[in-house]
């Protein structure tokens, strides 16, 4: 995938929305590009993070269970896959598979937080991002309490 291809994709994401251009080609240069065949798998939950990835094109499926039949997840370009491996070191907490042959981008954590390192305003906008996501994320699960009380 050329560079321009990558810094649009790139763009297209809430948490990389206060790079600039020149930060986003950093970010391209170091990333590696990710092709898989339809079922392939990408990584599975308790797999070490060591990045994240940002989907291109095709499709992913994600599963919270290694239980037979457990409900899967379609994902869609573009999308950060793998979000909470830029940051932390935890284990993944779903497994995705390739739904149909897919180009992912890998933007590994030490570069990631090199970039974020030598430039702090990018740090706080991105904690700022994350912290939107964690807040919707848990609105939508105090949402489901209800369903589950008594």
């Amino acid at each position: 995938m050329d560079e321009a291809a990558a810094v649009a994709a790139f763009a297209e994401l809430d948490i990389f929305s206060s790079f600039s251009d020149e930060q986003l080609r950093l970010l391209a240069f170091v990333c590696e590009e990710v092709s898989l065949a339809p079922g392939d798998i990408l990584y599975s939950a308790g797999d070490a993070a060591d990045g994240g990835y940002v989907l291109v094109s095709g499709a992913l499926e994600a599963t919270h269970s290694p239980v037979e039949g457990s409900k899967r997840f379609r994902i869609e370009p573009v999308a950060l896959v793998g979000e909470l491996g830029l940051m932390l070191t935890r284990p993944r907490g779903a497994s995705l598979r390739a739904a149909r042959t897919s180009t992912l981008l890998f933007v590994p954590r030490g570069a990631f937080l090199k970039l974020l390192r030598s430039h702090p305003e990018l740090a706080e906008d991105v904690a700022t991002t994350i912290r939107a996501e964690l807040s919707r994320y848990l609105d939508s699960i105090a949402q489901l309490g209800g369903r589950f009380s008594s």
